[in-house]
């Protein structure tokens, strides 16, 4: 597992900068106009559809065939995928945290803690699957769909008025507990699908 782990840390290294770069982008933006969700929803999907790209490139070098060679079951190479869109949300969700705590206190922060990580953490949940089933091109149609879903979201959710200075507190702050909570659990059943679909899978 580690292995693979860090053939993937390799691989967005050498490959995945852009993402990097972008994401720099956006949380510069975050940090200058907390109160636009639209950045923070566009941190969290974009860190969160990493794992995707990773198994694109998987496919594209026929990593799934080769590495049969290797002792790494299948269930390690489904789970390092989950394990890194992990990294990448609790990472997301700690930069926010952190920006949050800092312009509007530790009130505002835990709200927004839970929605960076879901949106971060459903992403990878809805597509994954389907990438491991279908493969990553066909699954990008589902990512669009979902690119969709969210901006709907997350004009709702700025319609309802997003933290001011000198009011900390979320509208609705019920809604964020529930969203952590059903993200996290929609991102292990994802996981626990995603082994049983490449188990049966032939290569």
């Amino acid at each position: 597992m580690k292995g693979l782990l860090l053939k993937d840390f390799y691989l967005m290294a050498g490959y995945c900068k852009s993402f990097l770069l972008v994401s720099a982008v956006f949380i510069g933006l975050f940090v200058v106009e907390p109160s636009n969700f639209f950045f923070l929803l566009m941190l969290c999907i974009l860190l969160g559809m990493l794992p995707t790209t990773l198994l694109s490139y998987d496919e594209r070098e026929h990593w799934n065939v080769y590495s049969q060679v290797f002792p790494i079951t299948r269930a390690q190479h489904v789970s390092v995928k989950y394990l890194i869109g992990l990294l990448c949300g609790v990472l997301v969700a700690l930069v926010v945290a952190a920006i949050c705590l800092i312009r509007f206190g530790a009130e505002a922060m835990f709200p927004l803690l839970g929605i960076s990580l879901s949106c971060s953490l459903i992403p990878a949940a809805l597509i994954l699957p389907l990438a491991f089933r279908f493969g990553t091109e066909k699954a990008r149609y589902s990512y669009f769909i979902f690119m969709g879903i969210m901006a709907f979201g997350g004009a709702f959710l700025m319609s309802e008025g997003g933290p001011k200075q000198g009011d900390p507190l979320l509208p609705m702050n019920w809604i964020f507990p529930i969203l952590c909570a059903g993200g996290a659990a929609l991102y292990g059943l994802s996981w626990l699908l995603s082994i049983r679909i490449y188990q049966r899978q032939e290569l």
